[in-house]
């Protein structure tokens, strides 16, 4: 499994996949577009399946960690 890296210097720090520098963010955006982990892994074949579920658990471990930002609206579809 690939390292979660958040550098200053790189993307304004936002976290991102180590090796390939994809951002969580971009791949969680691909996710809800997609809505399938095999078709984000297909569309950017730098990263694997495994990758993407990383992303996801990060995020899990982000809004568990901080609930308070986790106050959103779901947009229309």
């Amino acid at each position: 499994m690939r390292q979660i890296i958040s550098d200053p210097n790189f993307l304004h720090g936002k976290p991102y996949i180590g090796g390939v520098r994809l951002s969580i963010e971009l791949i969680l955006e691909e996710l809800i577009k997609f809505r399938n982990v095999r078709d984000v892994a297909k569309k950017y074949p730098q990263i694997t399946e495994d990758d993407v579920i990383t992303a996801l658990q990060y995020a899990s471990r982000v809004v568990n960690a901080h609930p308070e930002f986790a106050d959103i609206q779901r947009e229309e579809r």
